[in-house]
């Protein structure tokens, strides 16, 4: 039997503030990194786009990203369907750059590969600078995970996901969250808490709040890179975070099976 994830309870976030020339700068609740049916990676995905935007809706988000692995997720039907009912769907893709997993947003199809180089996503954000480039998860102990890959490409890099999967009694240096957040605060990068949602009960789960003049991606990101966003630190319990871990591990057998060819031929080339 399934076991759901359960969060501890903190009071809900906050929608705006007041600015110093004391007018309201609106706040929007946003999740920029999510999946659903239509990934052709995680095929196992059984709630639809619509539905997802439902959900999004039910849940009191503003704004969503559905992040496809190596494919862009720019329905144009959701994309109405998601405006009629006041939520601003961002186009999205998860590509896999150098086989480590990097959410890159506002994007069109044929934009960029769903297997990229640092080069081409360097060359996206020159050529389209209205994208914004998400560092997913970035120091978990998976083999898809950006980790220190990120130094030399810092440049390529807008913001730094804060993970769903976090204990605050885990020990800071070890951390991986907080490892993000460092690496984050010596770059200059705002951190972004995202849900990474393959199903309907953790949308919303892991969410930010971002202060822009209007809902839309150009202002939305503006606000993003100003580091007008906040989010709670929502905290698992051990159960639901050894389930949820396990499920991540095993969710990326083919990124699973590069890392065990890559150890074997190194072990190999020192004997």
């Amino acid at each position: 039997m399934k076991t759901a994830a359960r969060f501890v309870d903190l009071p809900p976030l906050r929608k705006c503030r007041p600015s110093p020339i004391l007018r309201i700068v609106p706040a929007y609740r946003v999740e920029l990194h999510s999946h659903c049916q239509g990934d052709p990676v995680d095929t196992y995905l059984s709630h639809s786009l619509f539905e997802h935007i439902d959900q999004a809706k039910k849940v009191g988000l503003d704004a969503i990203a559905v992040t496809w692995h190596q494919r862009v997720c720019a329905n144009p039907e959701a994309l109405a369907y998601a405006r009629e009912r006041n939520v601003l769907l961002i186009p999205g893709m998860e590509t896999d750059v150098e086989h480590r997993h990097l959410v890159v947003l506002n994007l069109a199809e044929g934009d960029l590969p769903g297997e990229s180089t640092w080069d081409q996503v360097r060359a996206l954000r020159a050529r389209k600078p209205e994208v914004l480039v998400i560092a997913p998860h970035p120091f978990y102990p998976h083999p898809c995970c950006l980790g220190q890959s990120m130094n030399a490409n810092a440049d390529c890099i807008d913001a730094v996901e804060w993970c769903k999967l976090h204990v605050h009694w885990l020990p800071g240096r070890i951390n991986p969250n907080l490892q993000a957040e460092r690496w984050a605060h010596r770059h200059g990068k705002p951190m972004i808490a995202c849900s990474d949602a393959h199903t309907l009960a953790t949308i919303g789960r892991n969410a930010s709040t971002v202060e822009a003049d209007e809902l839309t991606a150009e202002s939305i990101f503006a606000g993003i890179r100003a580091g007008h966003i906040s989010f709670h630190r929502h905290s698992l319990r051990v159960a639901p975070l050894a389930y949820e871990t396990t499920k991540a591990l095993l969710s990326q057998p083919r990124h699973l099976g590069r890392w065990v060819k890559r150890r074997l031929a190194n072990l190999g080339a020192r004997a």
